[in-house]
């Protein structure tokens, strides 16, 4: 719901909510993370038997046959829909299902470059948004999608802190297991740190940063519980203040001063 929330906003900093776009944008978005969702259960399943053991597939509701058959068939439906909407659209969810797949099965286990795909792939929801009014749109996104990246990879260090035992088990390659957990949460709150900053001197007007201010409190709350080694703690507060920094995008976006550089 947050990444399909993301392409909408992205769509209103476009300055396009024509209703049919707006519906087939929120659709794919909404569909093709879940299909990202359940290809990575898949995926992911004997390492999830360790440290989520209640997930559908290693609790035994859910087969992995079904849930990777089901993650395709999401994945086919969310770019009809893409296409549906213009060429641009097609074009960037069909890549971003290809790296979906391509992370659950490879890059996940290795060390930031699973990091760097997730952030993206987060980050790029605005980017879609944006791509139903063109290039433009693109282009009057490249805050809200570089502010998403760094959060999002704050959060992805930080849960691959908070998963090592299970990760280690599993034979995963990640960034805490390879560098430690001291050097890995250094970098995780130089992310959140970047975040405040682009956030803060972003032009987008008054009526923004009196929103993203309090989105940057959280982020700055995630350094404290990272310093402090509280791996999920932060990973939460990155969680909200993302979530608070969805509605200060849209408050930029439908404010008649906000600055969008285009």
């Amino acid at each position: 719901m947050m990444a399909a929330a993301a392409a909408i906003v992205g769509l209103a900093i476009a300055g396009g909510l024509e209703p049919l776009a707006a519906a087939l944008i929120f659709l794919t978005v909404f569909l093709i993370t879940g299909a990202g969702n359940a290809i990575n259960d898949y995926y992911d399943r004997e390492i999830d038997a360790i440290n989520r053991p209640r997930r559908p597939i290693p609790s035994g509701r859910v087969s992995a046959r079904a849930a990777f058959y089901y993650s395709l068939v999401l994945f086919a439906v969310g770019c009809l829909c893409a296409g549906l909407v213009n060429q641009i659209c097609l074009a960037v969810a069909a890549f971003n299902s290809l790296l979906l797949i391509l992370y659950a099965r490879n890059l996940k286990a290795t060390p930031l470059a699973g990091n760097i795909s997730v952030a993206f792939l987060t980050g790029s929801a605005f980017l879609f948004g944006g791509a139903a009014a063109g290039p433009a749109g693109l282009f009057a996104n490249r805050i809200p999608f570089l502010l998403s990246f760094l959060v999002s990879m704050s959060r992805e260090i930080a849960k691959d802190i908070e998963d090592m035992a299970g990760d280690r088990a599993g034979g995963a390659r990640t960034l805490p297991i390879l560098a430690g957990e001291r050097t890995s949460a250094a970098l995780a709150a130089a992310f959140a740190l970047a975040a405040v900053s682009l956030g803060f001197f972003a032009p987008f007007g008054r009526a923004y940063l009196m929103i993203v201010v309090v989105a940057d409190l959280f982020f700055l709350f995630s350094v404290i519980k990272i310093a402090r080694g509280d791996a999920t703690g932060a990973q939460k507060a990155l969680k909200k203040g993302m979530a608070v920094a969805l509605v200060a995008f849209l408050a930029a976006a439908l404010h008649p001063a906000h600055l969008l550089g285009i």
